[in-house]
């Protein structure tokens, strides 16, 4: 080929590239990019930080249902503003001017929308803002939406995005990460973000005690869900020894551990006596020491865990020496040494952290003993933060005066997270600012402690009421920050099965840690004779030694039906009418909590509808105001607690809910084909569904289901006009069905080791 032949061929596709590129308009101003394509018709709008923020979007015209895309664009720029005029099948004018941190569009035409699709995966959610509080907390699992929802929390960015309180997002059927906008344009700004969210806006950073400014971080990828497991401190506080351990170890195992409870945590008691540190153990209480116990929780299939204050060493006996020196204590003016928080006894004393020598020599050889050679999997990180209160009052006596609390308290942090690496769990315990352990904390404690009665009566506490104050208070950071850990559950005599209904209920929905603190274990007399009259404190059995006793069936059953934690984050990203700071006493709890799910089982809302009256009260919620629900629609309720059909609705539910009590519903909108409506295994109905599927041509709906083995498990489908049941076929050997005639069919089958497969067939 000739040098002209080459020429002419560059020449042709460089003018064929400039020409393609003219196609584009590119508006680029204060960090926004507006980019036009006049052949679709389209526009895309992106911002710094955040990339695109809405894609393929259309200049319409909507009328009630009808919507009229206008195309022929001409595009020209317009001093500040991108101006687009329409000529099909209408001629309109729009304008599209920015600020640093909104759009606005402009056309006069009284039908003018925009619509496209909005990035909304798992990193970018569904949100709202105190504005929306309507008296009903939200959260969420999976890929959802509402019709009362026009924000989008950015998580890696601490950015909100916030549509027009007109506009209509709803997930787009065909990708789930992607979210159909309807914007109409009004005189507001049709797309606003707004940066530093939890920091500013919420006021994360408003809250601070000293230099240490807390930052909004978003929550690792270590962990896909909040925790599942028991502890010993609310049943036994700090009278737990070797033999009380092993009882319950292998009654977890067999009455929990096939439902989800996965940890097992021992509290304070093992550090008591001058020979005891955190790696030997009292010997009157533990003669086999920790290690020992570590093993039989392993071999159990659980994973251990402790409590720990990682801000406090045994003096006379450290972990990992001989002797330390001097200059690894604390002391205040006089010298002296101080009681490290929430310990058995004094001889844990607070350590100097300034001294870059204690975490070298003694908090990782510490931690990567208990994880490398004990097999430690969870550590609750006690000590409410008291180091730091200590350290600021006595800072002159410190190696390293100079340094802030807060920054000293994370480095402790920062070491054991590196020690514990990715796959140990670190629940914190600093009750200080919000955020001080954001980076390193897998989930935190939010509030104060609770008491296994109802209102705290006769107990300095507020009993299960502090831990309502810290679930609804300190929900909005669930899933975004940190998982929330509201305090342990518990369910026991003398509360009653109403409430304890409530309390699992509100731990399942929420997602936040699910710790439970229940006798498990049946009590020999001489065990439980021990254990009433131990010289140590047995603090909830003092009150109630008639109660002291293990769990009954009937409330083991309120544990099993919920757990484990599903993958659920808040929606409403704000503190229910409280403070953006720990220990939230908020004004009144919800009236009810919509976790909005979206799972192999469907897409469908779990409504706790609660009643804190102290008598049976009817309780009312509306499906869309209270909701936000589709209009003109029908939803099926299902009372879960009560395994039945409450019946249909397009406008309202009404329950008479008992005192203390909580009516638990699933709401699906009616199917025209037959539907998974619920199952009888977990109250959210989406863990043990694996797969699901509606043959048309079969007129079958078949699925997998994850069973525990023994139990019976049940499937409840709801049957429209228009089909009769056929038979069904399952892989099991005791399956049964009966029709009910509101529509309902149960079939339930026992469980088994492995997942069962189930078909459903129709004529």
């Amino acid at each position: 080929m000739t040098h002209v032949g080459k020429i002419i061929i560059f020449v042709s596709v460089m003018v064929l590239l400039m020409t393609g590129c003219k196609d584009l308009t590119k508006h680029k101003e204060k960090g926004w990019t507006i980019t036009a394509n006049p052949k679709k018709a389209t526009l895309t709008f992106e911002k710094e930080k955040l990339g695109k923020l809405a894609d393929e979007i259309q200049l319409v015209l909507k009328k009630e249902n009808n919507i009229t895309p206008l195309s022929a664009w001409t595009i020209e720029k317009k001093e500040d503003k991108l101006v687009i005029n329409t000529e099909e099948p209408q001629e309109t004018t729009w304008e599209f001017s920015v600020t640093d941190t909104t759009i606005d569009v402009v056309c006069p035409h009284p039908d003018a929308h925009i619509s496209g699709a909005a990035p909304a995966g798992e990193r970018r959610i569904p949100a709202r803002i105190q504005s929306q509080d309507n008296g009903i907390m939200y959260t969420q699992m999976g890929l959802v939406s509402a019709t009362n929802i026009y924000n989008l929390f950015d998580m890696p960015t601490d950015i909100m995005i916030r549509f027009t309180k007109e506009s209509a997002l709803s997930r787009n059927k065909e990708d789930n990460t992607l979210m159909n906008i309807q914007v109409p344009v009004t005189e507001k700004n049709e797309v606003t973000v707004i940066n530093d969210y939890y920091t500013e806006v919420i006021g994360l950073s408003d809250y601070q005690q000293t230099d240490f400014k807390p930052v909004y971080k978003p929550i690792a990828d270590r962990f896909e869900t909040a925790p599942t497991g028991w502890s010993t401190w609310y049943c036994y506080y700090m009278s737990p020894d070797q033999e009380d351990l092993m009882k319950e170890t292998n009654a977890l195992a067999e009455k929990l551990k096939p439902y989800g409870l996965e940890y097992v945590q021992l509290d304070a008691a093992y550090t008591r006596g001058k020979e005891a540190n955190w790696l030997e153990w009292n010997e009157e209480m533990y003669p086999d020491g920790g290690k020992y116990w570590f093993e039989q929780v392993r071999d159990k299939g659980f994973k251990p865990g402790l409590w720990l204050n990682p801000h406090g060493a045994n003096y006379a006996n450290p972990s990992m020496a001989d002797k330390y020196p001097e200059n690894f204590f604390l002391r205040d003016s006089s010298g002296n040494l101080s009681s490290a928080c929430c310990s058995a006894d004094s001889t844990v004393v607070r350590m100097d952290f300034t001294n870059p020598e204690v975490i070298e020599e003694h908090t990782r050889p510490l931690f990567d003993k208990l994880v490398n050679d004990w097999g430690f999997s969870y550590i609750k990180a006690g000590g409410w933060g008291t180091w730091m209160d200590y350290y600021q009052e006595n800072r002159e006596n410190a190696f390293n005066p100079d340094m802030d609390s807060r920054e000293a308290y994370r480095s402790v942090l920062g070491a054991i997270r590196d020690e514990m690496g990715d796959d140990n769990y670190i629940l914190g315990c600093a009750m200080h600012e919000i955020g001080v352990g954001f980076d390193y904390f897998d989930g935190s404690r939010t509030g104060g402690d609770d008491y296994a009665n109802w209102t705290g009566e006769g107990h300095w506490s507020e009993g299960m009421q502090a831990y309502f104050n810290s679930l609804f208070g300190e929900n909005w950071l669930n899933g975004i920050c940190w998982w929330s850990d509201p305090d342990n559950v518990m369910i026991r005599d003398p509360l009653n099965m109403d409430e304890g209904r409530t309390i699992v209920s509100s731990i399942s929905l929420s997602g936040q840690a699910y710790m439970s603190s229940d006798f498990i274990a049946e009590f020999s007399k001489e065990r439980l004779q021990d254990f009433l009259q131990s010289d140590y404190n047995t603090g909830w059995a003092r009150q109630y030694p008639d109660k002291v006793k293990a769990l009954p069936e009937e409330k083991l059953e309120l544990y099993r039906k919920t757990m484990p934690t599903m993958p659920i984050r808040a929606m409403d990203l704000y503190p229910f009418k409280a403070d953006a700071t720990c220990c939230p006493e908020p004004e009144e709890f919800p009236r009810a909590m919509d976790l909005k799910v979206n799972s192999e089982a469907g897409m469908y809302d779990v409504v706790a509808l609660y009643n804190w009256n102290d008598k049976t009260t009817e309780k009312v919620i509306d499906l869309q105001e209270d909701l936000g629900l589709k209009s003109e629609t029908d939803y099926l309720v299902f009372d879960f607690w009560n395994q039945k059909l409450s019946g249909t609705s397009r406008i309202m539910i009404k329950e008479e809910v008992p005192a203390h009590g909580t009516k638990a519903l699933i709401v699906k909108e009616v199917s025209e084909t037959p539907q998974l409506l619920a199952t009888s295994r977990h109250l959210t109905c989406a863990y043990s569904i694996q797969e699901l599927n509606w043959n048309e041509e079969e007129k079958a709906l078949s699925g997998t289901s994850k069973t525990v083995r023994g139990d019976q498990y049940t499937l409840f489908f709801h049957v429209p006009d228009g089909y009769e049941f056929d038979h069904t076929e399952i892989d099991s050997k005791d399956a049964s069905h009966s029709i009910n005639d509101n529509g309902i069919i149960e079939v339930a089958f026992s469980g088994q080791e492995t997942p069962t497969d189930w078909k459903i067939v129709f004529e």
